[in-house]
């Protein structure tokens, strides 16, 4: 019988589920270290095609009473390991259309519908980053834009609407941002924090304390000043106060963040109170939406990530309270390390740096 193929959004659903299975990735060592499928429900192990024996593999390695999934970067390569794999008594499928596929997932959500404000969650599985889309009339905002940037053409065709207005909360150090595609496109306005955009070869506009208007909705800015290696700050977009998009500014739930640059540790507690101080006006039942979460179980029911703020405050209070964990060794242990290429994608993001699409990828993925 033949080796099924599983799509990535069934694999997707599967993970979301909380399903128990087995990646066994086949791409070489250099590329798996760098970037791999990851989840709380998921054991892995990274066996390289061309050092694949198939007389190796046992029940200790792969226990045979799991669902294994092949992943590599070639469709057929994966079907041919998968195959020894079923011959040898495994339940086995392969990643249809490989590795690639999952890179370019995206997951979108809609969250608030309403007569005059549609917000949604586009959600970039692999690499747990989020970006917004907030529309309005035959207005389109598009927030912490991802390489990919089709979706959002997509979207504003959908809904009948212009894109008039981008924003990058902040200068993303692990993930090249998809503004400036999106302006070779649209007519749109491009916002940024000044304190981000130091150096910066892109026309745009910064943001400062102040009201943005997309349609009939009003975008209100938050910007909270970091201390890192890129030595800025992030903008916190109140929209209509009944959402927070935080950027970075506010965490959910467990994390991991790569633009605190390595230097949490002595900024927490300075980050947390800021930011806490500058949205203490908002109600507890505004939805905070941040740009990057670390486990797909992150996601809640509704299908977003995302938490309401008094939930938040109420964390944050218990975890004062608590001396065998403070707030500054909570957030060191939630940042992610540098990616690799973080000098390099923080040049193209701020537009010091060209770049093809060719090389995208590899520069995302830390091949270089």
């Amino acid at each position: 019988m033949a080796v099924q193929a599983i799509t990535t959004r069934e694999m997707y659903d599967r993970m979301r589920a909380g399903e128990s299975f087995f990646i066994l990735d086949v791409r070489n060592r250099v590329d798996y270290q760098d970037w791999r499928i990851q989840g709380q429900a998921l054991k892995a192990i990274n066996i390289p095609y061309f050092e694949f024996r198939e007389d190796e593999i046992n029940n200790q390695l792969i226990p045979k009473n799991t669902h294994v999934i092949v992943v590599s970067l070639e469709e057929e390569s994966a079907n041919k390991v998968a195959e020894h794999m079923q011959e040898k008594g495994y339940n086995v499928s392969y990643l249809q259309s490989g590795f690639q596929t999952w890179y370019q997932f995206y997951v979108q959500s809609n969250i608030i519908e309403q007569p005059q404000l549609k917000l949604i969650q586009v959600n970039r599985v692999a690499k747990g980053c989020l970006s917004y889309v907030i529309v309005s009339g035959k207005q389109m905002c598009v927030v912490d834009p991802a390489i990919h940037i089709q979706q959002y053409l997509e979207i504003a065709e959908r809904e009948n609407a212009k894109i008039t207005h981008i924003i990058d909360t902040h200068i993303h150090t692990d993930h090249i941002s998809g503004a400036r595609e999106l302006l070779k496109h649209t007519k749109a306005e491009y916002y940024i924090p000044k304190s981000e955009a130091h150096q910066t070869q892109l026309h745009c506009t910064f943001l400062n304390q102040g009201t943005i208007r997309c349609g009939s909705v009003e975008i209100r800015t938050v910007y909270v000043p970091t201390e890192g290696q890129t030595m800025g700050g992030s903008a916190a977009l109140v929209v209509n106060n009944q959402a927070l998009l935080s950027g970075d500014s506010i965490v959910v739930g467990e994390v991991g963040i790569p633009d605190m640059a390595g230097k949490a540790q002595e900024w927490a507690e300075k980050l947390f109170n800021t930011t806490f101080r500058r949205v203490k006006n908002l109600d507890n039942d505004v939805l905070v939406l941040p740009a990057h979460y670390a486990d797909i179980q992150a996601i809640n029911r509704g299908g977003y990530v995302g938490a309401f703020l008094g939930d938040l405050r109420h964390g944050a209070e218990a975890m004062a309270k608590n001396p065998s964990i403070t707030f500054k060794k909570r957030v060191e242990g939630a940042v992610a390390a540098l990616h690799p290429n973080y000098l390099d994608i923080v040049d193209v993001n701020r537009g010091v740096m060209d770049i093809d699409q060719v090389n995208v990828q590899e520069l995302e993925l830390g091949d270089l």
